[in-house]
């Protein structure tokens, strides 16, 4: 008997991908015991790669993906962080992977940044603009002396391992490997986000356009009963091909505008929650305006949902400007609306 192939998906954004993922794991998936509870999963690894990797934002109500928690979980990586306190104002649940209460472990972007005593980022930015052609610019998150242990008494070790990056005809590309990927809350969900920024920011930097993303899982797997509530998705539902002009095909804002301030005004957004989510009128100028227009707004209206007030959230996410965002936001709050009717 000939061993199954590797599973290849190859698709425009994560919409589709999720799709093609929860379709594929129904057909061939085989279930297992995990110490988390029953498991769909591939019996081979998968592949998948994304064309359009910067069409980020899930939609589907079923998924119900919370698009403040992805966005703000990604900056947060992005500036090298690794305390709970402050991505857990957009996700409680998160604090349950920390081992004391108050950093995380494995936190990708402090593994990008400070981890291992330089910044790895910088050293591959570096590497790109002096070695154009290069095949040896790889970013680690898995530290074998830390996380390669005898025992399961750490909550949070990296499940994506490594990142390589590559410069082809003007387009970074990106090729991002995971030990351990849950389908539908990981690898076609937060990571399509965390991932997709980090290669944006780093073609920003090298001031080059954004080329495909690839992302290699040895396990991709979904829970049972996660899986069953996912069922009934619709193939159609994706929102990038009708966002646009005249209900053409949307293509979002950029990330960075100026490349030599944003890792600055990263920071002073980060360090500025307070500020924005208890006041509709507090506006730092960037000079990257996806933090003024997007980011902010977006902050905004989330601290009036904490504050219960859900009408005037849904109103201010309106304000939104990348319609990508905007929509997944309304969409999110208006569910909650409902709930509370």
């Amino acid at each position: 008997m000939h061993p199954a192939p590797i599973l290849t998906f190859y698709a425009r954004n994560v919409s589709e991908a999720l799709f093609l993922g929860l379709q594929a794991l129904q057909n061939s998936g085989v279930e297992v015991q995990t110490r988390n509870g029953p498991a769909l999963e591939f019996p081979t690894p998968v592949c998948t790669t994304y064309t359009h990797p910067r069409e980020r934002v899930l939609f589907y109500p079923t998924r119900d993906a919370n698009p403040f928690f992805h966005l703000f979980e990604s900056l947060w990586m992005l500036d090298g962080r690794n305390d709970v306190e402050w991505v857990a104002r957009y996700n409680r649940q998160i604090s349950q992977y920390s081992d004391d209460g108050v950093t995380f472990h494995g936190a990708y972007g402090h593994r990008w940044r400070k981890w291992f005593g330089f910044d790895q980022l910088e050293a591959a930015i570096d590497r790109l603009n002096t070695f154009p052609n290069d095949r040896r610019t790889v970013v680690t998150m898995w530290d074998p002396s830390a996380d390669f242990q005898v025992n399961d008494h750490l909550a949070d070790v990296p499940c994506n391992t490594q990142i390589y990056f590559s410069v082809r005809e003007g387009l970074v590309e990106m090729t991002v490997t995971n030990r351990s990927n849950d389908l539908i809350w990981g690898a076609y969900g937060a990571n399509a986000v965390h991932m997709s920024i980090l290669q944006e920011y780093v073609a920003a930097r090298l001031e080059l356009g954004v080329g495909r993303y690839h992302q290699f899982s040895n396990n991709l797997h979904a829970y049972v009963d996660i899986f069953e509530n996912m069922k009934g998705i619709q193939a159609e539902y994706d929102p990038y091909l009708t966002l646009g002009k005249e209900g053409l095909s949307y293509n979002p804002p950029p990330l960075v505008d100026d490349h030599t301030t944003f890792d600055t005004e990263l920071t002073t957004w980060i360090n500025e929650h307070h500020l924005q989510e208890n006041s509709d009128h507090y506006r730092t100028p960037f000079n990257n305006s996806f933090f003024e227009l997007t980011a902010t707004p977006m902050r905004i209206a989330w601290g009036l949902w904490k504050n219960k007030k859900v009408k005037e959230a849904i109103d201010y996410a309106q304000t939104i400007e990348d319609k990508a965002w905007q929509k997944a936001c309304v969409e999110w709050l208006t569910r909650r609306k409902e709930l509370e009717a």
